[in-house]
């Protein structure tokens, strides 16, 4: 029976039965395992199970002249195959295809089933990272064959999936098959070609513990400046802290997604919009210390208006008033003047009159400079408390604003997530 199928045959040629019909080529595939998915370099490996099926007229025998003998096993080299074809595959050569043994029957069909490692191109779309869901095509074809020699369709509308592993980054949806028949400008055939489609998801659970979860703490305690005390030169270095931890984020991120110029992925939008926002922080740390330490300067008086006695409410602030101050002034004015003219009470209380005219005209002086001193004392006391207060009515001013935007905003990008 050997003899008689091989005497003749060629390998090297396409079955010719005696018509024009194209040979139909039947294709079958199954994922086994998603081995990588380089994102930067936007290449997928996995590990495919491809099956052919297709009919060769020169492999015809009658099973009762040979035994009952219905089918045999044989090595690929030694039967024509399909060219088959990756279109988009990045490896030197297609593993696999003309490695393994086919099984002929004996009315001219042969199955030929081989497992292969392939490296394809992958296109991207990381907007919604680490919410993403991906979509990445085989294309398989024969690259010699037109349509009219060789006519490539798909045995199933999906791939199998029956025997796909586990992967720990990604979940495998679903596999759809599509088949096209291109013409390209160089020639007049048509080029048919059958497209699976690997639908997968992304498992978040990993990204969101190990990058979502610490950027919000860190991005948080940019807050926490707010609360240190308004003298304390620890708020600018907390806030450039912060800065910095979330710099070193957004290069983590970088370094896993593919630099793309069409789409900005919303967890980069999520950390320009926190640097943003702590670069803001820094700038009102800076600020505000700084009006803390303004010292004895006068305060224009719609500053002190606006900030000390509206806003203050508004910040719930502790106000020590000017008021306050004025009263004590007052109180200690009264007090210099009943100690200078009080009466020496273990001394004689007869005065002459010039002695008096004297006594009170240098009290009168000394009373004057006295309470001048006092009152400009006291003046440059109230000035220094009014920018100190000024300082923490914008610290906590700020602090209610950046509380406001950053949950706000930080709402708004992530539910774009899910829209």
């Amino acid at each position: 029976m050997y003899s008689m199928l091989f005497d003749n045959y060629n390998a090297k040629l396409k079955p010719y039965c005696g018509n024009n019909d194209p040979i139909q080529l039947r294709l079958d595939m199954a994922l086994r395992q998603i081995i990588d998915l380089d994102e930067p370099a936007q290449i997928i490996k996995l590990n495919i199970w491809l099956r052919m099926k297709w009919y060769d007229c020169r492999l015809q025998w009658n099973p009762s002249d040979y035994g009952n003998i219905t089918f045999f096993v044989i090595h690929s080299k030694f039967i024509w195959i399909p060219d088959l074809t990756m279109y988009h595959s990045v490896g030197d050569e297609f593993v696999g295809i003309s490695s393994f043994l086919a099984t002929v029957y004996s009315d001219g069909t042969v199955y030929y089933n081989f497992p292969s490692i392939v490296e394809n191109l992958c296109s991207l779309n990381v907007e919604k990272f680490p919410y993403d869901s991906q979509s990445c095509k085989l294309v398989f074809g024969s690259w010699a064959y037109s349509g009219n020699d060789v006519s490539i369709v798909y045995k199933n509308p999906y791939g199998d999936l029956s025997m796909a592993e586990d992967n720990v980054e990604w979940t495998v949806e679903s596999i759809t098959a599509r088949r096209h028949v291109l013409y390209y400008p160089c020639c007049p055939e048509p080029y048919p070609d059958v497209t699976y489609y690997i639908n997968m998801k992304r498992k978040p659970n990993f990204y969101i513990m190990n990058l979502i979860v610490p950027s919000f703490a860190i991005t948080a305690m940019a807050l926490l400046g707010f609360m240190l005390p308004v003298e304390s030169g620890e708020k600018v270095s907390l806030e450039i802290t912060v800065m910095l931890s979330l710099a070193v984020f957004q290069l983590l991120v970088a370094d896993k997604l593919p630099p793309s110029a069409e789409v900005t992925p919303l967890i980069a939008t999520y950390f320009n919009f926190a640097l943003f926002l702590v670069g803001l922080s820094c700038m009102k740390a800076v600020l505000v210390v700084n009006i803390y330490h303004q010292g004895e300067r006068r305060m224009p008086r719609w500053v002190y208006k606006v900030f000390i006695l509206n806003l203050s409410k508004i910040t719930f602030t502790t106000l020590r008033t000017i008021h306050q101050k004025d009263e004590k002034m007052d109180t200690d004015s009264k007090s210099l003047v009943k100690n200078q003219v009080a009466p020496d009470k273990k001394g004689s209380t007869v005065m002459t009159l010039s002695d008096v005219d004297f006594d009170c005209q240098g009290s009168e002086t000394n009373l004057t400079e006295r309470i001048k001193d006092k009152a400009d004392r006291d003046l440059n006391v109230s000035y220094t408390e009014e920018w100190k207060v000024l300082s923490n009515v914008i610290n906590m001013l700020s602090f209610y604003l950046t509380a406001c935007v950053l949950i706000i905003g930080t709402s708004v990008i992530f539910s774009s997530f899910h829209s």
